[in-house]
């Protein structure tokens, strides 16, 4: 595993990597950051960015004692299309041995979480993200995430390019960020705004993304993890 550069993780950890969305499922697939680093490494990720099981790091989280939050191959999508089930599997019981370990998952294909109901260990923090930009999918996997039998429930709504109001009944955290990158891009603050009313009237945690700076006074950068015993 390695430390993490994303705000609200200690650690990355990458059993699976590779990424295989269009733009009919991610707006941002042109300027994907980790399409782009997996480009510059191709001795590592291979060609094309496609789907694959990096075995000998499977374990990487038995080692580490102290609990962490750890996010869950970010270098891809584990849910997305052409990773098999079984290599799932296999990350999940890892995840399930490991219990002091919060464990973050994130996904733009929100209905395939749905298989692994009845399955989800309780440290896992499952979410999906939302950009505003495609609303009709952005509804779809907000729909799907709400019937995960996860003990936590998450929005990653960054890069947040259009305005999204959602009824966020039954979600523990949402993270709110904008486009980082060369084609930086900061979302309206009515948006943001709009988001975090939602959330505020549920007693959601928020978590602002330090990207949003250019937009949000520094003193109001909420930081917030979900509440409980569920964190670390």
């Amino acid at each position: 595993m390695n430390r993490s550069r994303i705000e609200y993780l200690d650690f990355h950890w990458g059993p699976v990597s590779g990424c295989l969305h269009g733009p009919e499922t991610c707006p941002i697939v042109d300027d994907c950051w980790a399409r782009s680093y997996a480009n510059r490494f191709r001795s590592r990720y291979g060609p094309g960015f496609r789907p694959a099981f990096h075995v000998s790091h499977l374990n990487d989280p038995l080692a580490r004692k102290k609990p962490a939050r750890i996010g869950v191959s970010f270098m891809g999508d584990m849910f997305g299309p052409q990773v098999y089930r079984h290599w799932q599997h296999q990350v999940l019981d890892v995840v399930r041995r490991c219990p002091q370990h919060r464990f973050v998952f994130l996904t733009k294909a929100g209905a395939e979480l749905l298989s692994f109901n009845g399955a989800w260990p309780s440290n896992a923090w499952v979410g999906v993200s939302i950009t505003g930009a495609l609303p009709e999918r952005d509804a779809w996997n907000l729909k799907a995430l709400k019937q995960v039998e996860a003990r936590v429930k998450w929005i990653s709504a960054e890069p947040l390019l259009f305005p999204w109001k959602p009824d966020l009944s039954g979600i523990q955290w949402v993270v709110i960020g904008g486009m980082s990158g060369p084609h930086a891009r900061q979302p309206e603050v009515e948006w943001v705004g709009d988001i975090m009313e939602e959330a505020g009237k549920r007693n959601i945690p928020i978590w602002l993304k330090r990207n949003l700076l250019p937009i949000w006074a520094v003193e109001d950068l909420i930081q917030e993890l979900p509440k409980g015993k569920e964190a670390p």
